[in-house]
């Protein structure tokens, strides 16, 4: 999760939404960055030596491009790196764990997502809290159960387990969920092929997402590698759709003057931020407002 981040609810400049065939959603290119940190390099004492810098780990830098509200259905309009995009087929698989235990708040993935086993819900059943591997959605959901050999072919979540046991910790004899194996997209007219983690710009993949029960709700693009920014080179991303510039570094109070695309901010020990809206940036500031609870703030 980001730290402390910069918040703006506004579009970067020359990004875009672009409306859905409803008239009412809207996909919207969003940025998120977390995880970033002052450094120094070191001379040849091993002491810091010259200006201090910022490093965004791999995996910190993604762009996401996601509904605002929903999802993204086959044959609507979305958008990547400015580019009116269409999805013309999705192609899922479900993956399975089997045989394994989880405690209550442990973690683990499965699908596209992330499953958080909570203790057993009003009826006895585990109850869960899901996520989308970018932190599209954090919510508690009830989890359909059935006898061992007796799960359906279609169920109405696509998200179940098969369950010998649920207390302090849930004992599984299976547990499914979808991921999407590629989509088809048509993006400036001319037709495409995503698949997962496949290299979308040098050092850069690109990760279509879905919610548990199969929905497509967006595409995001992260770094595989880390990040080093500097006052005395701006970094252009994405073919120039980006433009990240390191104004200036206080190390004492630890704020970071930076842009994006010329527009400015003013960052704490980084340049962790949200930027934009989507499905993708509400999400994540749901966890962040759910950790700030747990943690005692207000």
């Amino acid at each position: 999760m980001p730290r402390d981040p910069v918040i703006d609810a506004r579009t970067l400049p020359g990004w875009r939404e672009v409306p859905m065939n409803d008239g009412k959603n809207r996909t919207i290119e969003s940025l998120v960055i977390k995880g970033s940190r002052i450094v120094w390099k070191k001379g040849a004492d091993g002491k810091p030596a010259g200006p201090p810098l910022v490093l965004i780990p791999a995996g910190g830098l993604v762009y996401d491009a996601t509904p605002l509200d929903t999802h993204l259905p086959v044959g609507d309009r979305g958008v990547l790196f400015g580019k009116t995009a269409v999805l013309e087929k999705k192609e899922l698989a479900e993956e399975t764990c089997r045989n394994f235990s989880v405690l209550a708040g442990r973690s683990f993935p499965v699908g596209d997502s992330v499953i958080t086993y909570l203790m057993p819900g009003p009826k006895g059943g585990p109850l869960v809290l899901w996520r989308t591997v970018d932190g599209v959605s954090v919510r508690p959901h009830p989890l359909d159960l059935y006898p061992a050999g007796k799960v359906p072919t279609k169920t109405p979540t696509r998200i179940f387990g098969v369950t010998t046991h649920a207390g302090q910790i849930a004992e599984f004899q299976s547990f499914s969920a979808p991921y999407i194996q590629k989509e088809i997209w048509r993006i400036g007219g001319k037709e495409r092929t995503v698949s997962a983690n496949a290299l979308w710009f040098p050092h850069f993949r690109i990760v279509p997402v879905s919610c548990p029960i199969g929905h497509h709700i967006g595409l995001m693009v992260t770094n595989d590698v880390p990040i080093l920014l500097d006052p005395e080179h701006p970094m252009n991303l994405f073919d120039g759709y980006l433009t990240i510039r390191l104004v200036r570094v206080e190390s004492k109070s630890g704020k970071v003057r930076f842009s994006l695309n010329g527009r400015s901010y003013t960052g704490t020990r980084g340049i962790d931020g949200l930027f934009g809206r989507g499905r993708a940036i509400t999400g994540i500031r749901h966890t962040l407002d759910t950790l700030k609870k747990l943690e005692g703030g207000t």
